[in-house]
């Protein structure tokens, strides 16, 4: 490497490779190497470690609070996960650009183990929802793989790679039948899936700290020869707290709706206002202040082609990835899945998982290998919001085409959000900013989700109010119930066999007319969300226009930093 004093990255300083190991130009990394595989492998490790703590949890909440509860908060258990990940993977993004990256991902692997021990031995609500805060930092830090594993391969493998990785979650992406077959069949039933994900964190943490190896603090700023205590001096303090007030009281406003208070109410509504203006400040102060590494760099946000506008469509991806991992379990359950029957459960809360990797093994061949991103990434939107729209006419006796079509559907919805990762990474002008870059396209997919996820639930839940009474009373007329009809309206919010027998005058006849009018109006509110869903997805594909395919002379051998057990060596351990 040349000893030549790097410039500092300044926001007018757009071509500076400060804080980043590059190869000499023209001349190849080590590319992947047995030492680089392991490094992925352990890379690999974290993501599903991560993806367990954020998909697993949520598949036993219910029976969470039934041992633990009942507690109104239990929810929070899961929010908390994404309120934590959605703020930490865009600041570590930032820190790890300039400190390195191997300590943050080992920390995220452990605050998860911790969280996971919190949480096996939970004895309270309250005591889980700290579990999931604890889990939470450490998926947001485990989110930073995404730049971690693009980092250290050459640049033309950079799409595969990320294919590999996806492919690699598999097991993550049984957590649903994993959960339900715990709490099934094993003594200690739930508790089982935090001891899980323990293992698996403190198994990533060993092959993290064995064969992850990045280039280390002193490696990084060997040109620029500074210090620690410089670098803390010259972070953005302002920065960094303005985006963590306004990421945490937009967050908590969106899920404080329709739970804790109503929509109208000030608690709502008083901390998305403010997260409106915290942004706004966030933004003048990032534009106008002096700042040596900002935390959002304005340089990149004016580079609409290849980063704004591959944000915006991954905030939209986001709003259909997350939320359908909320509502298909609870719409599938609701209409094919007996009471009772929770292994079946587990099964169709899959489909969108079966969905996942079917989409991973498209990243690793074909995506690739057909070039063209942009295309590539307006394609997909395309087929997803065509088979979203497929979901909005699904009754309740369409199961074969609501199966199908969700599975469609989670196949096309991730490989944008994949083909958004490259993108980015290879369109930067200095490779120092991947983590930044990267961190921010994750938080803006956490968030997109919650958004989505709050709006939809509302509608669903609205649309649903206003037609279950309507059809649970011509349901019970027709099969001659001649009892209170309040009584059978509050037997159909529970929605059990017991809750119905409690109800006087009911017959089998009835019981089964009503909780076929349950399933009808189920069927009926999602529809409207699915409905909604499409506009999204046709404003995504508008802005997918807009966007760019990755520069051809980008793809090539050349990696952008080398692990310092691959030669690159530091003055210090790492």
């Amino acid at each position: 490497m040349s000893s030549e004093k790097a410039e500092p990255v300044h926001d007018e300083d757009i071509g500076s490779s400060d804080g980043v190991v590059p190869i000499e130009p023209g001349k190849k990394g080590a590319g992947l190497t047995p030492k680089t595989i392991m490094a992925i492998v352990s890379l690999c490790f974290l993501y599903n470690s991560y993806l367990f703590t954020q998909l697993m949890p949520a598949v036993i909440l219910s029976s969470i609070n039934a041992d633990l509860g009942p507690d109104s908060n239990y929810p929070w258990i899961t929010i908390c996960w994404n309120v934590g990940a959605a703020v930490i993977v865009t600041i570590g993004g930032r820190l790890s650009d300039i400190f390195g990256r191997r300590w943050f991902l080992i920390s995220g692997a452990l605050f998860g183990a911790i969280g996971a021990v919190v949480g096996a031995t939970g004895r309270s609500i309250p005591q889980m929802i700290a579990a999931g805060v604890l889990m939470g930092i450490g998926g947001g830090f485990g989110e930073m793989i995404f730049a971690s594993v693009q980092e250290i391969v050459p640049n033309q493998q950079r799409l595969f790679v990320l294919g590999c990785v996806e492919i690699s979650n598999i097991p993550a992406m049984l957590s649903p039948m994993i959960g339900y077959a715990f709490i099934s069949h094993a003594k200690l039933r739930w508790r089982v899936c935090y001891w899980w994900m323990f293992a698996f964190e403190a198994v990533t943490a060993v092959f993290l700290f064995v064969f992850y190896r990045p280039p280390s603090f002193t490696t990084k700023h060997r040109g620029d020869g500074k210090t620690r205590r410089q670098l803390l001096a010259s972070l953005d303090y302002v920065g960094l707290f303005l985006f963590l007030a306004g990421c945490v009281l937009l967050l908590l406003g969106l899920n404080w709706g329709g739970r804790n208070f109503p929509w109208k109410s000030v608690g709502v509504i008083l901390p998305i206002v403010l997260s409106g203006v915290i942004f706004v400040l966030l933004g003048v102060w990032e534009v106008y202040a002096n700042l040596e590494y900002p935390i959002l760099p304005p340089r990149l946000f004016r580079k609409w082609r290849d980063f704004t506008s591959i944000i915006a469509v991954t905030f939209v991806g986001g709003m259909l990835y997350y939320s359908m991992n909320v509502l298909w379990p609870r719409q599938s359950a609701l209409l094919w899945v007996p009471a009772g029957d929770s292994t079946l459960q587990g099964v169709y809360a899959n489909m969108v998982s079966f969905g996942t990797i079917l989409a991973g093994t498209m990243i690793i061949t074909i995506v690739p290998k057909v070039g063209h991103e942009r295309w590539q990434m307006i394609g997909f939107l395309i087929v997803q919001t065509a088979m979203i729209g497929s979901l909005g006419s699904v009754g309740a006796d369409d199961k074969a085409q609501a199966i199908a079509t969700i599975i469609i559907v989670a196949a096309t919805v991730t490989p944008p959000q994949f083909l958004a990762f490259g993108m980015i990474s290879l369109a930067l002008d200095s490779q120092a900013d991947i983590g930044i870059s990267q961190g921010l396209l994750c938080t803006f997919r956490l968030i997109g989700g919650a958004v989505a996820t709050a709006i939809y639930t509302a509608i669903q839940s609205n649309r649903y109010s206003s037609i279950i009474e309507g059809m649970v009373r011509s349901a019970a007329e027709d099969s001659g119930y001649a009892g209170s009809i309040a009584d059978l309206l509050a037997a159909a919010t529970i929605n059990t066999q017991a809750a119905y027998e409690g109800v006087p005058s009911t017959t089998d006849q009835v019981i089964d007319a009503v909780q076929q009018a349950v399933k009808v109006a189920s069927a009926e509110s999602y529809q409207l969300v699915y409905e909604v869903a499409v506009a999204f997805g046709g404003l995504a594909i508008l802005v997918a226009l807009t966007t760019r395919d990755i520069d051809k002379e980008k793809k090539t051998n050349e990696t952008a930093v080398q692990l310092e057990n691959e030669g690159v060596r530091s003055d210090e351990p790492v």
